[in-house]
């Protein structure tokens, strides 16, 4: 059995939150600083797999509802360990037990009706499913992929909500200018939709992770290599080119060009799509709430 969160952390297992937080960041830092100047490659890339395995129990122990989860599941497996002797020993009874079981004849008469069937394969023998588990996102440990309905369905809240400012500036600014000003019109309204634009996407996306539809699908955008809040950088690269397309190509070419560009993620299996790769994010189910990050990269 490998280290546990608390050992991957430094911490006991009774430690609060605040020292769970003050030791991931000290021990964050130190595996920074080995990863930028460490003395080989191995020990940078060393520094990289443990800030990996750091983040993953971080995210874990800083959420409570996982951390008791965890918790759960470390008791259990110290029990399996104390009673996996006690269980081999009674293979052998139990196993006669199963073959006398597995060899009853089948029901008859009105009980093959009333009694459950399991379901049958081509060969007539009961398939066993493992239960599906959905990948996990390229570089974030420990997190969970966002799944496809709740990215379209957050995706179609922000259109429809982008859409509505962008009504309302441009019967704003068609109120405010006259027709002799079509140049000054356009123009204001161009400057106006991209302000307003690049505050939603991302300034909210570099504050909190979620825009309007993320938050209100439970999902969020967070940094590649950390699994943290994405620095204001890479939530502007994350955005900067279907924003472009779509306020600087003339007609519905843009609009099309922006959609088919953000909409990338949903035609790959890994739901990396070309906005993830421009700005390093992943987006990830909202169970835990990440640090903001104090430097940029």
């Amino acid at each position: 059995m490998g280290e546990s969160h608390y050992e991957v952390i430094g911490v006991e297992s009774g430690a609060t939150k605040d020292e769970i937080r003050e030791a991931y960041r000290n021990r964050l830092e130190q595996l920074r600083t080995q990863a930028e100047s460490g003395k080989s490659d191995r020990v940078r890339e060393d520094a990289r797999q443990e800030t990996k395995q750091l983040n993953a129990a971080w995210q874990v122990l800083s959420d409570p509802f996982q951390r008791q989860r965890y918790d759960e599941g470390l008791g259990s497996d110290e029990t399996a360990r104390a009673d996996s002797l006690d269980d081999s020993a009674g293979d052998s009874v139990s196993d006669s037990r199963d073959d006398s079981a597995q060899a009853a004849p089948p029901a008859r008469g009105l009980r093959r009706f009333l009694e459950p069937r399991e379901p049958r394969g081509r060969t007539g023998s009961a398939p066993t499913r493992a239960p599906r588990e959905r990948r996990p996102p390229e570089g974030v440990a420990g997190a969970e992929a966002a799944p496809l309905g709740r990215r379209l369905a957050a995706m179609g809240i922000d259109l429809v909500t982008v859409g509505a400012l962008y009504l309302a500036i441009v019967n704003l600014a068609a109120a405010l200018v006259t027709d002799d000003e079509t140049a000054g019109f356009v123009a204001l309204v161009i400057t106006t939709v991209f302000i307003v634009f690049v505050l939603y996407f991302v300034g909210m996306t570099a504050r909190t992770g979620q825009t309007l539809g993320k938050r209100l699908t439970h999902i969020m955008t967070v940094d590649a290599d950390t699994g943290q809040l994405p620095t204001l950088r890479r939530a502007g690269l994350r955005y900067v080119v279907p924003i472009v397309l779509l306020l600087g190509l003339p007609g519905s070419l843009g609009a099309l060009l922006a959609l088919l560009f953000g909409f990338s993620w949903a035609l790959i299996d890994t739901r990396v799509g070309l906005m993830d790769r421009l700005g390093h994010t992943r987006v990830v189910l909202a169970r835990y709430r990440p640090e903001r990050q104090s430097e940029s990269h």
